[in-house]
């Protein structure tokens, strides 16, 4: 089963996307960026063929996960993660996780579930234009699971 056709039909795009960070949508996002890699290394040994004789298991990592964010929405995620926080303030010690969501008629619902986030980077970068004013936020992860799907060995349970 291959990728579907389509005739005059829509394909997933900016319109066809919803962001939840925590419990509450978000529709001041501009733009996203995650990403995720298992990083393994080929075992070599003796013989004339030099070829590896196997890999590692790998170790997992991911990519800081960036939003660009309206300068409105980007307070109210602050004003989410300091509700959050024990002392209402410290708004880089919250965990939460990003749902990223995708729908457009004719194709399968996706979903990508970024687990236990942590802000680390609250940027912001301003100039004269007419352009509307945004904030980069950044987050640390520790996993990424595409329709309930890792790259990660998940058997043990996460």
């Amino acid at each position: 089963m291959g990728d579907a056709k389509r005739i005059n039909g829509n394909m997933h795009s900016w319109g066809s996307i919803t962001l939840k960070a925590g419990n509450e949508r978000y529709t001041g996002v501009k733009g996203i960026d995650y990403g995720d890699k298992r990083e393994r290394v080929k075992g070599y040994g003796m013989g004339r063929s030099q070829a590896p004789r196997g890999r590692s298991r790998g170790k997992y990592t991911t990519d800081p996960v960036k939003l660009t964010v309206a300068k409105g929405s980007a307070e109210e995620v602050r004003l989410m993660l300091a509700a959050a926080a024990a002392d209402g303030v410290s708004i880089g010690d919250v965990s939460i996780n990003i749902t990223v969501a995708y729908f457009e008629d004719g194709d399968r619902p996706m979903s990508v579930l970024i687990e236990d986030c942590v802000l680390v980077t609250d940027q912001s970068s301003h100039a004269e234009g007419a352009d509307p004013l945004d904030d980069t936020l950044e987050f640390d992860c520790m996993r990424i699971w595409r329709n309930g799907k890792a790259i990660f060995d998940a058997t043990e349970g996460f």
